[in-house]
């Protein structure tokens, strides 16, 4: 099978989780602005962004993009075995320096396209994000690591890599996964005020983790993990 029929068979496998990810990200977007005491509630949590900073977005990433996927395999028997410590030590800190890094990104569409909520504006953010930025940079980065971290954090095996087949094989399932979830999701994240994208950020990427790892797990061959932020899980001997 081609790579990209394995990424819409994989994209239509988990269409229901990524609909639910989808449905729960608009409800957060509806409760801030329909709903006072979530309003209220998402306001602090913006504060706390706001005097944080960068921190925030480093420990909360971290927190939620590493950190509590990685206890929940770990404290899984089902999956205990396929995630030793060194890969909460990775997860937790990919996800720590790419929280900052989504940070400053965000930070830099607010400035390059403006922090209003216009249709116009969300649409420049999510195509940049999703064409431009992830597409180019962060798909083929996340790719890179979490293969370095899937041959044992052996520098040697990535040096060894075929570039070409890599990407020819790994990009298009990324791109198609990337799309499928991270297309609706980023249109909500940028709907709502700047101090609150990186904290709804963190949110539906906890989930994400979750929702396919749980989903992910029974597969043979295929070792259930924190997803990068563009793709599905995948099998170590692929």
């Amino acid at each position: 099978m081609s790579p990209w029929r394995q990424s819409l068979a994989a994209a239509r496998a988990n269409l229901v989780p990524g609909l639910i990810l989808q449905a729960f990200a608009l409800a957060v977007l509806l409760a801030y602005y329909f709903h006072g005491p979530s309003h209220q509630a998402m306001d602090s949590l913006a504060g706390l962004k706001t005097r944080w900073g960068w921190g925030y977005s480093f420990f909360a990433t971290a927190f939620c993009g590493g950190l509590i996927p990685f206890l929940y395999l770990r404290l899984d028997s089902r999956t205990r075995a396929a995630t030793p410590l060194s890969h909460g030590v990775f997860y937790i800190l990919f996800w720590a320096v790419k929280g900052v890094e989504v940070d400053l990104f965000y930070q830099a569409q607010g400035w390059a396209f403006g922090n209003d909520t216009a249709i116009s504006t969300i649409a420049a953010k999510v195509l940049f994000d999703q064409f431009i930025y992830s597409v180019v940079w962060a798909t083929p980065c996340a790719q890179l690591f979490f293969y370095w971290k899937d041959a044992g954090f052996s520098f040697a095996r990535v040096r060894g890599l075929n570039w070409f087949l890599f990407w020819k094989e790994n990009m298009p399932k990324a791109v198609i996964a990337l799309w499928a979830i991270w297309l609706p999701a980023v249109t909500i994240i940028y709907s709502l005020p700047p101090a609150l994208q990186i904290p709804l950020f963190n949110i539906v990427l906890c989930f994400y983790a979750l929702i396919f790892a749980t989903v992910n797990r029974d597969n043979a061959g295929v070792e259930p993990e924190p997803i990068t932020l563009s793709a599905l899980p995948h099998s170590k001997g692929r």
